[in-house]
């Protein structure tokens, strides 16, 4: 194997952790949405209990 090749491996894999993370904050904070919107659109007050 070349040089190049061996040096190139390592940052391939960190991208595709990188990728990994986001995907999963962004699929974490999308079903909180869909959560909060449901709750909301059942008539559940989320603020309950804050003032």
């Amino acid at each position: 194997m070349s040089m190049i090749s061996l040096a190139a491996t390592p940052a391939a894999v960190e991208t595709r952790i990188a990728d990994s993370a986001f995907k999963t904050i962004l699929l974490f904070c999308c079903t909180g949405l869909v959560a909060s919107f449901g709750l909301m659109a059942h008539g559940i007050d989320l603020s309950a209990g804050l003032m």
